[in-house]
């Protein structure tokens, strides 16, 4: 048989489904109950009060992967992995500092990874070691954080500007 003969016995055959065809997970009143009860201001104040109480446990673990990132100190990809990890939440738990600088380290070593180069165990440990500092500070101070933020960030642009 030729490539540009069919099979009928084995090729499938595309079914258009009409919406109307899927079972709707609730009824047109319920979404109207469900979007009245999504916009009330009480869900809003339930939100926050859930929000605030997942803080705590999500510095804490994310303390727990700077404690990781430190004993792991020179394994490039576990560093990789706990920034990965930090970036992914730190703002939700107001350490906007600490995701700032995760996410310059992470790009950076996602950038020397894809043009091929080794990254500079330096420039990697002044990003731990700013990350370390930033998710122990008391108050998240996002001024100074973001001057330390931006010289890691100019530091590492000029690290791949020379490669």
């Amino acid at each position: 048989m030729s490539k540009t003969t069919k099979n009928p016995t084995t090729e499938a055959k595309a079914r258009l489904i009409a919406p109307d065809a899927y079972p709707q997970p609730m009824s047109r009143p319920q979404a109207a109950r469900a979007m009245l009860t999504l916009h009330a201001t009480e869900t809003g104040v339930k939100a926050q009060a859930a929000l605030a109480a997942a803080v705590p446990p999500m510095r804490a673990a994310i303390l727990q992967y700077v404690d990781e990132m430190e004993r792991a100190a020179g394994d490039m990809k576990i560093l990789f992995e706990k920034a990965h990890e930090i970036r992914g939440f730190a703002e939700t738990a107001g350490l906007i500092t600490t995701g700032r600088i995760s996410e310059i380290l992470c790009h950076y070593m996602d950038d020397m990874a894809r043009i091929g180069k080794p990254v500079d165990a330096t420039i990697v440990a002044l990003h731990a070691s700013a990350i370390a500092r930033a998710a122990r500070a008391e108050d998240d101070d996002v001024r100074m954080g973001e001057v330390v933020a931006a010289e890691l960030a100019a530091l590492v642009a000029r690290r791949l500007s020379e490669t």
